[in-house]
């Protein structure tokens, strides 16, 4: 039966599995295009024997490309974090994503997910990509969802119609994240008391789909032990995880959002 399925397969006509970067990484915006978004976070943590401790949120965003420069786009968002607030401005791209600008004020896309590609932390891909392929990344710096560390991606879906690839990203890393919050309130019973978070080894997993660069489904999780402590309760041995869900959705009106 192998050997048959074997044969059949060997019969059939090829079909395209390979493709490079730019058809599958590399956005290509044109003015007056729109893009549109909603995303969540949650940040957890668990300690035998205390109410676990889980903080949200979540939100939309809307873009609207004012300038398709390949090297330099440059977008409107509106945006809104759910109870929290909302506004717009301008967003503009530079060094293939790795940097990113808002309203002039330039940073490094320390983002965990984002509108597009992110070289600072998806790496270089090789210049042929097929399913099965994978390549390493070094993080240097903490990121908005771990500490510095080493991440394998490895395509896992292409489709050169659609051009869209579906990649899974796995790492490791030692130290506090980007904007790390190392003190919590650990409650039981009605009463609480306030510890501090000292952050073991994190790992991380999860798929992303892109469709020319533009990210369409983002779903990543990261998890490590923690130790908590406190001078009325000493050290606990506890568990963090966080995760974020990155979803395309259909333009509309930035009053809709």
């Amino acid at each position: 039966m192998k050997s048959m399925l074997a044969m059949l397969l060997a019969a059939m006509p090829a079909i395209a599995t390979a493709g490079t970067p730019a058809e599958y990484l590399t956005p290509a915006f044109h003015q007056g295009e729109q893009f549109s978004n909603v995303f969540s976070r949650t940040i957890a943590y668990r300690a035998t024997g205390f109410d676990e401790n889980v903080r949200r949120v979540s939100g939309s965003a809307r873009y609207r490309v004012l300038d398709g420069s390949a090297t330099q786009p440059r977008l409107r968002i509106d945006y809104r974090y759910d109870g929290l607030q909302q506004g717009s401005g301008t967003v503009e791209f530079r060094d293939g994503g790795a940097i990113s600008c808002f309203n002039g004020k330039c940073t490094p896309n320390t983002d965990a997910s984002g509108l597009a590609w992110n070289p600072r932390l998806w790496g270089t891909p090789p210049a042929a990509l097929r399913v099965g392929q994978s390549w390493s990344v070094d993080i240097a710096a903490p990121w908005e969802l771990g500490p510095p560390g080493t991440q394998k991606v490895t395509v896992i879906a292409l489709d050169p119609v659609s051009q869209r690839i579906t990649l899974l990203r796995e790492g490791s890393g030692d130290g506090a994240y980007l904007d790390d919050k190392l003190a919590m309130t650990l409650t039981r019973d009605g009463q609480s008391w306030p510890v501090t978070v000292q952050p073991g080894r994190s790992h991380w997993y999860g798929y992303t789909t892109f469709r020319a660069g533009v990210v369409v489904s983002d779903e990543l999780v990261v998890e490590r032990p923690v130790t908590l402590a406190s001078d009325k309760l000493g050290r606990i041995a506890g568990s963090q995880r966080e995760y974020i869900l990155f979803n395309a959705m259909p333009p509309k009106d930035a009053a809709g959002l």
